[in-house]
């Protein structure tokens, strides 16, 4: 698909239009998944669109936008439309800030790792189901600090990967213990294949926008070629970001537990949950520690 068609398919030339983002990786081509990014500002959902045996999802971006994480993950955008260069200089700032957006991102992304510990903490108190959700999102949150720390884009298909790779540094040490909480080890084609229904199943009652098409594509994809821990992360973070959604209303939305057991995987007994939070602290506060 060439950028014509794009834009054609976009219809809103008015306004810088891109390819990339958070959701944007190595696998889209072969999956045939176009992450388009309209910057007008809007502050409208997703839209995703099937054109023949393509997909494409459209994202409506901001150029005054913030915050760091985004920007930071506007780095790998290309540009498809830009006629009054607005987008293009957007993103030398971001290339200029590159390194103060990495840093203050592996911030972030730390606290709110200990917000999610503390939440766990919290429900596991009161025996809240949704304890061991919390406990996930801790821990991808750890995930993200640590790329993000040694400027590494934390894409979901390639988050384990990436931290896999990484060279020996003391930001680093805590890598196979994060692993070894998330559960990737675990992975089998039957237990995805249940996984990946039940978080198809999540996306389509939260974001009912034919995302879980995009789901349902990258993660066979991954199935495919063997990557099965790397889809077991990647669903992971599906889930997190869908349930993140809803964590303000968590009372109103109790019957999710029964989907997100399967979809988010979670096997731990209460009796576990203390030991995966304290350990998931102390690596958050020595990870905190290390930047100072």
């Amino acid at each position: 698909m060439n950028k014509d068609e794009i834009c054609q398919i976009v219809g809103s030339a008015d306004s810088p239009i891109g390819i990339g983002g958070y959701d944007s990786d190595e696998f889209d081509t072969d999956c045939e998944i176009y992450n388009v990014l309209v910057f007008d500002g809007k502050t409208v959902n997703d839209e995703i669109i099937q054109h023949n045996s393509r997909i494409i999802k459209i994202s409506h971006k901001n150029l005054s936008e913030n915050n760091s994480e985004t920007l930071i993950n506007f780095s790998n955008v290309e540009i498809i439309h830009d006629e009054q260069w607005d987008l293009k200089m957007l993103l030398s700032k971001i290339q200029e800030k590159k390194d103060t957006l990495f840093s203050t991102s592996a911030k972030n992304t730390l606290v709110e790792s200990q917000l999610a510990l503390s939440k766990a903490k919290n429900s596991l108190e009161q025996d809240d189901s949704f304890a061991s959700c919390w406990i996930k999102c801790a821990t991808l949150s750890l995930i993200d600090s640590i790329l993000l720390q040694n400027q590494k884009l934390p894409t979901p298909t390639q988050a384990l990967s990436s931290l896999r790779n990484l060279k020996e540094k003391n930001t680093n040490q805590f890598a196979d213990k994060i692993i070894s909480e998330i559960g990737t080890e675990r992975a089998t084609p039957s237990l995805l294949t249940r996984m990946l229904k039940s978080t198809i199943g999540f996306s389509e009652m939260i974001e009912q926008n034919q995302n879980s098409k995009i789901i349902k594509k990258k993660a066979n994809h991954l199935i495919q070629n063997s990557l099965l821990s790397d889809c077991y992360l990647y669903l992971c973070y599906c889930n997190r970001k869908n349930f993140l959604r809803i964590k303000d209303s968590l009372n109103k939305n109790s019957d999710k537990i029964h989907v997100l057991k399967t979809a988010f995987d979670l096997t731990n007994t209460s009796s576990e949950f203390s030991k995966s939070i304290g350990s998931m602290s102390d690596i958050t506060n020595s990870l905190l520690t290390s930047r100072h």
